[in-house]
């Protein structure tokens, strides 16, 4: 089971590294707003995988926190992208 964990992790990683790779690269502000996204749900999965390792409750209520500003986050940039249109 930990092999596992850690290989989630390592995968979790490269997938962060290609994400910032890709905002260094990307074309416009919603492509870069995007890649953004991942690279926050990158991060709380890692929070998820080590709150897995080290059997933590108190981890996984930050984590649903931290999904529910992620989201709302999210649809406040693309509110801010289209400039309100809809």
């Amino acid at each position: 089971m930990t092999g596992l964990v850690v290989a989630a992790i390592v995968v979790v990683i490269i997938a962060s590294a290609l994400g910032t790779v890709q905002i260094v690269r990307g074309p416009d502000d919603a492509s870069r707003a995007v890649v953004g996204d991942l690279l926050f749900f990158c991060a709380t999965a890692v929070f998820v995988l080590v709150g897995v390792l080290s059997s933590t409750a108190v981890l996984y209520d930050v984590v649903l926190l931290a999904t529910v500003s992620g989201i709302l986050a999210t649809a406040a940039l693309a509110r801010m992208l289209t400039r309100g249109d809809r």
